[in-house]
């Protein structure tokens, strides 16, 4: 599940007179509230009033950092620090920068520049250091709850701490902890509603989604608008989907999740960091309908965000627009910084290619190569997306366009981490014999001597892993065909033919039965094979068998007939010596 907002909110402690602090204090209520919008216009206000109280930098810079502008919050942490030198929860901002940048050792220099000289009542320090380890894109939940719990050894009466420490033992995994410093956090303040709205999250733990759905429901009725109780609401209607065994209830369930989801937006600020937030939900719950709509006016604006082209170029692949998916993520690639770029982004460039390219007949065949390069790009960025090329593979199977269909199998095929391997090898040598078997002799050539080895390299793959898949051998066996001399042959095949029926006897005789056609196909290949290197009396036997099959198979009667004159052809001729 996406990240949660970060939850700095207000220290007890805090605790002034006059209207800054109050204009604070609401400032921090709107950040806990995640209306973000609002919080920054309070902060951008009492920075220009108030330009030498450092604190007001730092809140302003948590709102940044919020909304994933970290270059801004430097600036900000760095305009506190010289506006309020005395003030040290603006070195714990630039810890905070260089812990999300991922420089977590420029961070602990900074946090322990930011903590060494406190005085025994200072804790807020190391509470937002805290809070910096749960909600930094790597957490380190064991290292926020050790700063945690000296924050609350200096203060035990900030609600916020055990509300801190419920979050970091959650994120351990560590429910009765977590449990038992949320209630402690109610207790301080029966007025907190996010420790509530934690509790019931906790109970979400244990897959109690009704009890959980009810609670906060009953949350949102007492407090209407504390948009996070939506959110949740929404989560939870998620998590719950992905439990459902019938498509209705998954269905109905993300419903659900997407309407308190619009809520939790409509009582928040709608800005554009908050619609980007939707949009990263709506890619959990998979409405690329919603997705497309919201991505495509969000791609409007100058300067959004570039992972909006993403989802834009997600959606519309979903949606089948395959056209509008490519442009989106050709434009993300020329906007995005190169280490923003994810293997998903690959993938569906990869695919949106592969479906413009194939829609063409006969396919285009340089987009559709491009959209092979991507795809491994992908897969050599993240070996699971393999698993998503085995339906891409069979649909272009289905339409019957074999070369291709193998190159996506090979990407796949060559992935031994792949959920489908052996099911990808199979489908790569299928296709590959009937990219061959299917196209007249005549213009058949180097390119397709090569696609016969590929598949019969697969298939030995396949038999080597799953030694009693008997349409391996089979197959394997019409390749070796392929690939012998068809005036002289060497008998490539014999062998693969023979260990098909052994394995499909040794199945039993309904397995036989099913097999009755293939058993007749391969009896009259080896009774041509026999028949072509001088073994009459091997191939009136292998005819016997299909004869035992099908007692009218025209082409085994035809050949007996014939081995019949070539034999008194034979005698006749050495009679006459």
């Amino acid at each position: 599940m996406m990240k949660k907002a970060m939850i700095w909110g207000i220290s007890l402690a805090f605790v002034v007179t006059g209207v800054q602090a109050q204009s604070l204090d609401d400032a921090k209520k709107a950040i806990d509230a995640e209306q973000f919008a609002q919080a920054k216009q309070m902060l951008e206000t009492l920075v220009k009033s108030k330009p030498k109280n450092g604190e007001n930098y730092f809140y302003l810079g948590l709102v940044y950092i919020e909304n994933d502008h970290l270059d801004s919050a430097k600036t900000l942490f760095d305009q506190g620090l010289t506006a309020d030198p005395k003030n040290n929860l603006n070195k714990v901002g630039q810890g905070i920068v260089e812990l999300y940048s991922g420089n977590e050792s420029a961070a602990t220099a900074k946090f322990a520049e930011a903590t060494q000289k406190l005085k025994r009542k200072q804790y807020l320090e190391l509470y937002h250091i805290g809070r910096a380890y749960i909600d930094a894109p790597e957490p380190n939940y064991q290292k926020a709850v050790e700063y945690l719990d000296q924050a609350k050894a200096k203060n035990t009466e900030d609600p916020m701490i055990p509300l801190a420490l419920g979050d970091a033992y959650f994120g351990l995994e560590s429910a009765s902890p977590a449990y038992v410093n949320y209630r402690d956090a109610s207790l301080l303040d029966n007025t907190l509603t996010r420790a509530k709205v934690q509790l019931q999250v906790i109970t979400r733990l244990s897959h109690a989604w009704q009890e959980a759905i009810d609670g906060l429901k009953q949350i949102a009725e007492e407090v209407p608008d504390y948009a996070p109780t939506y959110r949740e609401l929404a989560e939870t209607y998620h998590a719950w989907a992905n439990t459902a065994t019938a498509i209705e209830d998954y269905n109905t369930r993300n419903q659900e999740a997407v309407k308190f989801y619009k809520q939790y937006m409509d009582k928040t600020d709608y800005t554009v960091d908050s619609r980007i937030r939707y949009a990263d939900f709506l890619v959990y719950v998979k409405d690329y309908e919603e997705l497309q709509v919201q991505a495509a006016e969000l791609a409007q604006l100058e300067d959004v965000n570039p992972k909006v082209l993403r989802y834009l170029g997600y959606s519309a692949y979903q949606n089948k627009q395959f056209q509008e998916s490519k442009d989106a993520l050709d434009k993300l690639f020329t906007r995005m910084e190169a280490d923003r770029i994810i293997p998903r982004d690959y993938l569906h460039l990869g695919l949106a290619d592969i479906k413009l390219a194939t829609q063409s007949n006969p396919t285009d065949e340089a987009l559709f190569n491009e959209g092979i390069v991507q795809l491994k790009k992908a897969v050599v960025a993240d070996s699971s997306i393999a698993d998503d090329l085995n339906d891409v593979g069979k649909e272009i199977f289905a339409d019957k366009k074999f070369v291709d269909a193998s190159k996506v199998f090979e990407i796949a095929a060559s992935t031994p981490a792949s959920r489908n391997f052996i099911y990808d090898n199979f489908y790569l040598g299928y296709a590959g014999y009937y990219a061959v078997a299917t196209k007249p002799v005549a213009q058949r050539g180097p390119a397709e001597t090569e696609l016969l080895h590929q598949a019969d390299t697969a298939f030995g793959v396949v038999i080597e892993k799953a030694p009693t898949t008997q349409d391996a051998y089979l197959f394997k066996a019409r390749i070796k065909n392929l690939l012998d001399d068809s005036e002289q042959p060497k008998g490539l095949a014999v062998p693969y033919f023979e260990k098909y029926i052994e394995v499909v006897k040794e199945k039993g005789d309904a397995e036989v039965q099913k097999a009755k056609n293939n058993f007749i196909e391969i009896y009259n290949n080896l009774a041509a094979i026999s028949a072509k290197n001088g073994e009459y009396q091997k191939a009136r036997d292998y005819l016997g068998e299909t004869l035992k099959l099908d007692p009218e198979n025209d082409y085994a009667k035809q050949t007996l007939q014939y081995l019949e004159q070539a034999s008194a052809a034979s005698a006749a001729d050495s009679a006459g010596r």
